[in-house]
């Protein structure tokens, strides 16, 4: 293991892998929705002497990098590591499945799911606007979770570009992330929800879309 390693994920990505990288002892940078901010992750690094220190990226839209060489998400590195893996765990007798089940019971079973609401027309541009504005007003819990923090990208946080995006940490390892596109006349909802097991993740990631509906109506 390097100096410092750093694993890079966009701020809307599984929050799971964040408690698995601390366990080892790497620290996870979080970055806006996008590869490009992975990749001048790792030209950061490069400045700074320490390109070594970048262990892996990836993004929820099945994006993965490994190294240094290139900046985009690579499917070709993506599945070498994942043959990688498999042949690593082959040869004890164990397989994926196992180990992601493994994995759910230490850090809890973890659902990451994306909800797109549309709204056509001006009217529904400034639809948008006003359901983003009550939200950067504050909320107190979504469903059956408290929001603990809230993270306001729009005012530039951890020096990353300002962005018009709301991350709210709730109770129990879950989180939700609301944004507009930048390309289509929606809003995105991004859930990340843990529970002790897979039953218990779907019920709760289902209350809580049920309380977004309500924000979204």
């Amino acid at each position: 293991m390097p100096d410092d390693p750093v694993v890079v994920k966009t701020i809307v990505t599984i929050d799971m892998a964040q408690r698995i990288a601390a366990k080892y002892g790497v620290r996870t940078v979080n970055v806006l929705t996008g590869f490009k901010f992975i990749g001048e992750q790792i030209g950061l690094l490069e400045r700074q002497g320490k390109v070594d220190s970048y262990l892996f990226g990836f993004e929820e839209s099945y994006g993965y990098l490994s190294g240094g060489y290139v900046r985009d998400k690579d499917a070709v590195d993506g599945a070498f590591l994942i043959c990688e893996m498999f042949a690593y765990y082959k040869t004890r007798g164990v397989s994926l499945l196992d180990k992601l089940n493994e994995l759910y019971q230490e850090f809890g079973c973890c659902l990451n799911t994306l909800y797109s609401f549309t709204f056509e027309d001006s009217a529904g541009f400034e639809k948008m606007q006003s359901i983003m504005a009550k939200f950067h007003e504050g909320v107190e819990e979504i469903g059956p979770k408290k929001v603990l923090t809230t993270l306001d990208y729009s005012k530039g946080l951890d020096g990353l570009p300002k962005s018009d995006v709301l991350k709210f940490l709730l109770a129990d390892n879950c989180s939700v992330v609301v944004r507009p596109s930048g390309t289509e006349p929606k809003l995105k909802a991004y859930l990340s929800i843990s529970a002790a097991d897979q039953a218990a993740a779907a019920e709760t990631e289902q209350q809580v879309v049920e309380a977004l509906k309500g924000y979204f109506a």
